[in-house]
């Protein structure tokens, strides 16, 4: 069962241990997987990709792939959501980590399917109990997915530099570069309130560190699974509040993780020690473990249905 809470209330799971053992952003389960062995067909005909480059003087090189609903227009644009692959992807070359999102992950798929619900356990892979896909299908009733403008950037690998400072070059060249480009270039809401942010793993580590730098450029931050370390929590923390005490700094922040991540305990600790002003995160526990399955089904489909909501105004549930 999903949990969903202002983090206040102890939730930690005790006897998940050896996490210094632990690959980041590697699953337990799934690194070698094949990416292309999605067993049934699903119309992602919908969701339009292209590709982006960027050279040296556009804060590269750098590479993204961009996901568009056909259904966005001059007079339909969508919010932006940024979202940013893990660490299996990061060293394996630019063209690897742009696409990660849509060959790795399937969340071309994934949007596909939002825009035409019931969802079904074969969605999320079989993932989670009968209520938790209840939860969603009834969220999806009561909130449709309208529809997001996804920009999947290569990730660039920042956790062998245990400086929480590395993601600044990261970060300008999401604010300075990418975002004005993909506003130029395509239908979205050109508004920080209408930014999001998230990434799973390394990515998540990236997506909150880039708006510790530079939060004047998001409306909301998520994060799946992130990849931080127990003793980083406190200074995590410091800065973040400090990020949210500047005149301008994003609305919304979600830490989500899942009930065999084994970042749990650390991002527990973490999410408690935003949950109260100036950051008031959420919390939000799900069913899955720290693999490719988790992103191809209940990550994906959490990320996109609460930055369609939060980006909009709405509380994100």
């Amino acid at each position: 069962m999903a949990v969903d809470r202002r983090v206040g209330r102890r939730t930690c799971i005790a006897g998940l241990l050896g996490l210094a053992t632990l690959p980041f952003g590697c699953s337990r389960r799934g690194c070698n997987s094949d990416a292309g062995s999605d067993t049934h067909s699903i119309d992602t005909s919908q969701i339009v990709l292209h590709q982006q480059i960027f050279d040296q003087n556009q804060g590269g090189p750098q590479k993204a792939v961009v996901m568009v609903p056909a259904w966005a227009s001059a007079e339909n644009r969508l919010p932006l959501l940024i979202a940013l692959h893990g660490r299996g992807e990061s060293n394996r070359g630019l063209d690897v980590g742009a696409w990660a999102w849509v060959r790795d992950y399937w969340l071309n798929r994934t949007a596909a399917r939002l825009r035409v619900p019931p969802l079904t356990r074969e969605d999320l892979l079989g993932i989670g109990p009968d209520s938790y896909l209840g939860q969603l299908n009834e969220s999806l009733t009561v909130h449709p997915w309208q529809g997001l403008i996804v920009v999947c950037p290569h990730t660039t690998d920042i956790l062998s530099d245990r400086n929480l400072d590395a993601a600044a070059p990261y970060a300008d060249f999401l604010v300075d570069h990418l975002i004005p480009k993909i506003r130029a270039d395509f239908p979205v809401i050109s508004t920080r309130e209408a930014t999001g942010i998230d990434g799973v793993s390394l990515g998540g580590r990236m997506a909150l560190l880039s708006a510790v730098n530079r939060p004047e450029a998001f409306g909301a931050v998520g994060t799946l699974q992130a990849a931080f370390r127990a003793e980083e929590v406190q200074e995590v923390a410091s800065q973040v509040k400090k990020a949210w005490q500047q005149p301008v700094h994003p609305s919304a922040l979600r830490v989500l993780t899942s009930h065999d991540d084994y970042f749990l305990p650390t991002l527990d600790k973490l999410a408690k020690a935003l949950a109260d002003e100036p950051v008031n995160a959420q919390f939000r526990l799900i069913p899955g473990r720290h693999d490719y399955e988790f992103n191809r089904g209940p990550g994906g489909y959490e990320m996109l249905v609460w930055h369609d909501r939060v980006l909009r105004g709405g509380s994100g549930s």
